[in-house]
């Protein structure tokens, strides 16, 4: 692994500036347009993360008490794998434009799932950026995610929502399959290939009432590994490692290797990874939105 650490800083130096961003979301709001509800009650969330969402029956009050600089419009997913956005995507530009006359207006990243043609390239007009979660692996998507869709769907959206004006912004989630890697190395292949400008790295955690709550994560040096390979692949690829992945002790052994592996920012990043960062000479900038908005 040291000669992939070393092989990655080399490639960061070459085409990324010498900075960590420290991104700390506080100026993010998470917006679920299903409420806690989600019929696909996938192996490894089961509707979890839902809860800790703003309905978006409630956006316009709760807009008005914590004005946030951003929101991330997400939701449960239907039986296809999209989040029923476009029913709502109007409400909330038209919103965004009225509180900007008032010098309080918010950008929106937009979380669809495997959107239907017709429905990406609306989306991909209207939202400011789209976080896409993407996966290849078939197997993966039908024992995760319960899902009679494959790859190629993904594929399919991915190229339908780059269509618009956003920018789109892969989510790769490292250890979706039981918490080992399986076919993440393919996902970042292809999309290097189809030419992205940025992929944000999050991992599974082990989440509590769900199918697969007793599956490990995978090993920190595993995810470290695959960052340094993507660095030493694509120099000048902006990479990230969102807020989604396990706390405590893991982040404390993940985030320095990420910094060593080549990664730009870190959201939520544990102290060790800070005086990592530092020691290797880069500069640390906090942030404070979504790391999907933080292009450097």
């Amino acid at each position: 692994m040291e000669k992939a650490f070393e092989d990655a800083m080399e490639a960061r130096k070459k085409d990324r500036p010498p900075v960590l961003w420290a991104v700390y979301p506080t100026g993010t709001m998470a917006v679920s347009v299903t409420g806690a509800a989600c019929p696909l009650k996938c192996s490894h969330c089961g509707g979890h993360y839902l809860r800790h969402m703003v309905d978006i029956e409630r956006l316009p009050d709760v807009l008005q008490e914590k004005r946030p600089k951003s929101i991330l419009l997400s939701g449960g997913c239907d039986t296809s794998g999209a989040v029923p956005l476009l029913t709502h995507l109007d409400e909330v530009a038209a919103l965004s434009r009225r509180l900007e006359t008032e010098g309080r207006g918010f950008r929106v990243n937009v979380h669809p799932g495997v959107a239907a043609p017709e429905a990406a390239r609306a989306i991909a007009q209207t939202a400011s950026v789209i976080s896409f979660d993407f996966v290849l692996d078939d197997e993966t998507i039908r024992e995760a995610f319960h899902g009679k869709w494959t790859g190629r769907d993904y594929v399919e959206t991915l190229r339908n929502l780059r269509s618009g004006k956003a920018e789109v912004i892969p989510h790769i989630l490292v250890g979706l399959y039981k918490g080992r890697l399986k076919g993440e190395y393919d996902a970042v292949d292809f999309l290097l290939k189809e030419g992205v400008g940025r992929i944000i790295f999050i991992v599974f955690i082990p989440t509590e009432n769900t199918a697969w709550q007793d599956y490990p994560p995978p090993p920190p040096e595993e995810v470290a590994s695959l960052i340094a390979w993507t660095r030493t692949r694509a120099p000048g690829l902006d990479i990230s490692i969102g807020c989604m992945r396990p706390r405590g002790k893991y982040r404390e052994l993940l985030d320095p290797l990420a910094v060593r592996a080549g990664c730009d920012r870190i959201v939520l990043p544990h102290p060790r990874a800070l005086r990592e960062a530092e020691a290797l000479g880069l500069t640390v900038i906090r942030k404070e939105e979504c790391c999907s908005f933080d292009h450097i």
